[in-house]
């Protein structure tokens, strides 16, 4: 028998498919991004080089700080630490060697992966050259950082000269970079270079309360005259499946987090 508590949580959850536009206030850096819309490199280079939470010390000992969640930066909070100990757990668990991380940011998560488990081959990936200009001089442990665009790139750069079965493709809170269609042939374009293995960490799941109070904040931001940008997409739970058909999918938490382990079905049909 259901209890009100579940009711209201399920009601919470939005248990069905929903994607809205993200916005966000970026402060002064607003006016530098392109088109005003947080949706290229080259915005992500004017929001690296200016805005203090989305920015990556070119200095190896504050870029540890960052890491080590002493200075907190975008997708390096409180649960990072516990986040990068439930992924290794994975890791472990599957027998994975290899790790080609995508989207890493000021790479925080990727840091404590390494250091959790040091003979892990970790090559990680952006498609900011500021941001991988940056990472070259100061993410000593990776053993490479390229510049790859998830989108538009051959994703065979994934698994060259590695054993896919052993290797793990990590996507961490990059859905909200993504139309639901670009994200669907992400996916597809992925099983074609022959990703066996993927970790999906969600950015953030879409509620009904979440919704509310998104709305109410670009409501404030109306009233107060400061300006706003889109920021990205926004998803319920609900929503995530739709998008890798060829593999199949097991939801679980990493440090809080919503995440997705997948398996390409035509590696394990037999």
């Amino acid at each position: 028998m259901f209890k009100i508590r579940d009711i209201l949580k399920f009601l919470n959850s939005l248990p069905f498919p929903l994607t809205i536009n993200h916005y966000f206030a970026f402060d002064d850096a607003t006016d530098l991004l392109k088109d005003g819309r947080l949706n290229s490199s080259e915005s992500w280079d004017a929001l690296r080089r200016s805005h203090p939470h989305f920015s990556i010390s070119e200095d190896r000992k504050e870029w540890i700080k960052a890491s080590e969640v002493q200075v907190k930066k975008d997708g390096q909070d409180g649960g990072l630490v516990q986040r990068a100990r439930d992924i290794v757990g994975i890791i472990n668990r599957l027998g994975i060697t290899s790790v080609f991380s995508v989207g890493v940011g000021g790479a925080g998560l990727e840091y404590q992966i390494k250091k959790m488990k040091p003979d892990l081959r970790l090559i990680c990936s952006e498609y900011s050259p500021v941001a991988v200009n940056i990472l070259t001089k100061v993410f000593h442990e990776a053993d490479s950082v390229i510049l790859f665009d998830m989108k538009n790139d051959d994703w065979s750069v994934a698994t060259r000269g590695v054993d896919p079965d052993k290797q793990l493709c990590l996507l961490y809170r990059i859905d909200i970079d993504f139309t639901n269609e670009e994200l669907r042939n992400i996916f597809d374009k992925m099983s074609v270079a022959g990703v066996c293995n993927i970790l999906v960490v969600l950015c953030g799941r879409l509620t009904l309360r979440g919704l509310f109070n998104r709305l109410r904040q670009r409501l404030v931001w109306k009233v107060q005259g400061i300006p706003y940008s889109f920021a990205g997409h926004l998803r319920t739970t609900k929503t995530f499946p739709g998008f890798w058909q060829l593999y199949t999918s097991t939801e679980t938490k990493c440090g809080g987090l919503t995440s997705f382990l997948l398996r390409k079905k035509t590696n394990h049909a037999s």
